[in-house]
């Protein structure tokens, strides 16, 4: 039969293998969660890279002049110039 020491050391040794077994199952569920949350930001990040070429397409094509001239005269309603409304002040050169 075993001593009373022998039992106790058994007893503490169990106790803390049981917890050091808890505190690694804690630790694996505690990475997962966190391997879930990147994953999620990376998703993210794409999504959002993507968005933003997208805009950065729609700027550009914004810019384009005939974008611009269709925008006024589609969307708010402007006219083009006839030929003898347009005035010209100067030709942009210095006079001598």
């Amino acid at each position: 039969m075993k001593s009373l020491s022998e039992l106790w050391f058994c007893a503490i040794c169990f106790c803390f293998s049981a917890l050091l077994l808890i505190v690694s199952l804690l630790g694996a569920v505690q990475l997962a969660a966190l391997s879930d949350e990147a994953s999620a930001l990376e998703q993210e990040v794409s999504r959002l890279q993507i968005e933003n070429q997208t805009q950065s397409v729609e700027y550009e094509m914004l810019l384009r002049l005939d974008e611009i001239e269709r925008c006024a005269v589609e969307e708010l309603g402007m006219q083009r110039c006839l030929p003898g409304q347009m005035v010209f002040t100067g030709t942009g050169e210095t006079e001598r």
